[in-house]
């Protein structure tokens, strides 16, 4: 079975680049450009894997993690937080609130996404 991404970017070239790499990896990706989009898909597609920017409009990634923990049909999905926020007060938070891993934008390369999206799946 094809693993299901929800790619969550407000960012369009990011997620373009994004969505195709992992659609290049084979993966079957849904994306959503802001919270409450984030939170409709996450309801509707049941994704594996959720990769999760926290600066986003309308809801932000923190607040949709906090969302998708607490409803019990999403409560058991890995989330993987993406930011440019690199405060370990941020990254505390994300973990608190549930999140499989925490990446920081400026510190991983596509190939890093990709590499830990494997990882994670695997878990």
């Amino acid at each position: 079975m094809v693993p299901k991404l929800l790619l969550v970017e407000d960012d369009i070239a990011l997620r373009d680049i994004y969505s195709a790499r992992f659609a290049d990896e084979g993966y079957n990706v849904a994306v959503a450009s802001d919270g409450e989009e984030a939170l409709v898909q996450a309801a509707k597609e049941k994704p594996d894997l959720v990769i999760l920017d926290i600066m986003m409009p309308k809801i932000s990634g923190l607040d949709v993690l906090q969302e998708l923990k607490r409803n019990p049909e999403t409560k058991d999905l890995k989330v993987i937080m993406m930011t440019a926020l690199g405060q370990d007060s941020d990254r505390e938070k994300g973990k608190q609130l549930g999140a499989t891993r925490y990446l920081v934008k400026s510190q991983v390369t596509l190939e890093d996404v990709v590499n830990t999206v494997k990882e994670v799946l695997t878990e």
